[in-house]
Parts: C-alpha cells; sequence; structure tokens
C-alpha cells in the first residue's frame, strides 16, 4: 500500500478549459471529518524543486540529539512542517495550523513526500506548479 493512502491522501489533477493543469490533494471524509488536510495544505503548492528541497532538509537532521521545533517551510508562509526528535520516540514531522497537532513518523512523511514527486513528475507540463 502506498504511504500516502495511509493518510488517506489522494493524488489528483484538476484541468479545465482555458486554465493550466493543477495537481492536487484528495483527503477522505471520513464520519464528515477530513483526515490530513494538514498533510495536503503543506504539500499541495509544492513542485518538484521545493518537494527535493524538503526532502534534503529532512535527510540532513542529525537524529542522533534531542530536537524540537526544527521548521521547515513550503512554499507558502503560512505552510510549514515542525521536526521533532525526542529518543526513544522515532522523529516525527508535525503538522498544526488547525488547532490540532497531526503526528507522522519521519519515514513516512518522506515516503509520502517521495510519492508526490513521482506524482508531479508523470503529469504533462505545463502545470501550475511545474516550476517551483
Amino acid at each position: 500500500m502506498n504511504t500516502s493512502k495511509k493518510y488517506n491522501l489522494t493524488f489528483c489533477i484538476s484541468e479545465m478549459p482555458g486554465f493550466t493543469r493543477r495537481p492536487c490533494i484528495g483527503v477522505s471524509n471520513i464520519n464528515g471529518n477530513a483526515l490530513n488536510h494538514e498533510i495536503a495544505s503543506f504539500l499541495e503548492p509544492n513542485g518538484l524543486e521545493l518537494t527535493e528541497h524538503i526532502r534534503g532538509e529532512i535527510n540532513s537532521l542529525d537524529y542522533t540529539f534531542d530536537f524540537e521545533n526544527y521548521t521547515i517551510w513550503g512554499y507558502h508562509d503560512s505552510e510549514s512542517v515542525e521536526i521533532r526528535n525526542h529518543p526513544p520516540d522515532p522523529p516525527a514531522a508535525v503538522f498544526n495550523t488547525g488547532g490540532t497537532e497531526i503526528r507522522v513518523p519521519v519515514t513516512d512523511f518522506l515516503a509520502i513526500l517521495k510519492e508526490w514527486k513521482v506524482f508531479l513528475e508523470s503529469i504533462p507540463e505545463p502545470h501550475w506548479i511545474d516550476r517551483r
């Protein structure tokens, strides 16, 4: 199973006549609540270049130390993810723009970023975020 599916994320393309293709992320509703909207709103505006930059920044962290509040910014100034590491717990990516923290293991988040990158590479140019 794809890691993105595990978090109820569906990658899609919005196409309307006269407009540039727009990659998008659908979030499944379960019992009327959208799950992991935080992850989708962070990822969606990031193209190939920014997605790879985010992956590189996460991979460059030294997880042998205890830390929190390492903030990684996405394309929009209001969209960020916080990386926390408190051994022996696994490192986590923490999303919280809606008031409720959503924690995702860093390994899962890196897998989701990779899946988003592969999806973006499959979309013919031009598209809305092909230069980001």
